[in-house]
């Protein structure tokens, strides 16, 4: 027994090394740290780190992983790809790209030391293969994670879009214009809207000297959804058409509304064909749990 646990305390002792020679010199982070944007995304990860001890007090780790990462040669086309999702999800943590993939090793670290005590604590043993799946888990978890949230925030900001867009209408209508319409509302909206948090964004990019059609395609781009694309296309087009843009709100809020009941019916219309294969697997079941033991004796020849 002390030679197997003799054994594991080397092997830890040897990962340990080997993950020390692996990650970057101080410097490297430090140069890292300098290089990573401030303004919306340091705000956001400010206030994460006031909310989630866990992200804060494991951040050092994820800067050092993340150093690493952006020194690495990682396909462009997996990099864009992740820099969409983690837009359209909102930023999670305030995070990078580099820095989420840093997350990522980090996460699955300590994932699979976590699943070698557990497994040691009760079998005695450490099995490869479990800490092998633990790793693999601790990899794959977080960009799951990220796909949900980015599925979630598209669906919030879609069943939300039509009301801020009547909101901005009657403020454009009572005579104020665009950019103050939605600097109001976002300064008076109190329900944490991911669409909110999109348009304080688009403010910000203004005021820093953007044009407003480029932050418009921005935003659009950012969250990703298509009825905000069709949304900013028409503000847009009535921008540069000398179109009133609150005939052009309230137009898209109407079609919205079409849009979503016309979704709304189709999905009752193919409930019921959807719900046709659960309802005769139930049928089935409940028969067989009904008629099985006649059937079972019938097949024997006992039933008379």
């Amino acid at each position: 027994m002390y030679y197997e646990l003799g054994g594991y305390v080397l092997f830890f002792l040897a990962f340990f090394i080997i993950v020390y020679v692996f990650l970057p010199s101080e410097k490297q982070v430090e140069e890292f740290k300098q290089s990573l944007p401030g303004g919306h995304l340091d705000n956001k990860k400010n206030r994460i780190f006031e909310e989630n001890a866990f992200v804060r007090l494991t951040y050092p780790f994820t800067l050092m992983f993340g150093a690493k990462v952006s020194r690495m040669k990682i396909p462009e086309k997996y990099i864009q790809i992740l820099v969409r999702r983690i837009e359209s999800a909102g930023y999670p943590y305030g995070f990078t790209p580099q820095e989420y993939i840093g997350f990522t090793s980090m996460l699955s670290i300590l994932v699979t030391l976590f699943a070698a005590f557990f497994n040691y604590s009760l079998t005695g043993s450490a099995n490869p293969v479990f800490l092998l799946l633990a790793f693999l888990f601790g990899n794959v978890f977080p960009y799951f994670f990220l796909a949900n949230q980015s599925d979630m925030r598209k669906i919030a900001i879609y069943k939300d879009l039509p009301y801020k867009l009547d909101v901005l209408t009657m403020a454009v209508e009572a005579g104020m214009d665009f950019l103050s319409s939605i600097r109001r509302m976002v300064e008076r909206d109190t329900t944490d809207s991911p669409l909110i948090e999109e348009f304080f964004q688009f403010l910000q990019e203004v005021r820093m000297g953007k044009t407003k059609r480029d932050a418009l395609n921005d935003m659009a781009r950012r969250a990703d959804v298509e009825s905000l694309n069709s949304v900013v296309s028409a503000i847009v087009q009535a921008e540069k058409m000398g179109t009133p843009v609150a005939q052009v709100l309230k137009v898209q809020a109407e079609s919205l509304r079409i849009m979503r009941s016309q979704k709304a019916e189709k999905a009752a219309g193919e409930a019921s064909v959807k719900i046709m294969f659960p309802l005769v697997f139930i049928l089935f079941c409940t028969i067989l749990i009904l008629f099985g033991g006649i059937i079972v004796k019938w097949t024997r020849g006992e039933l008379f």
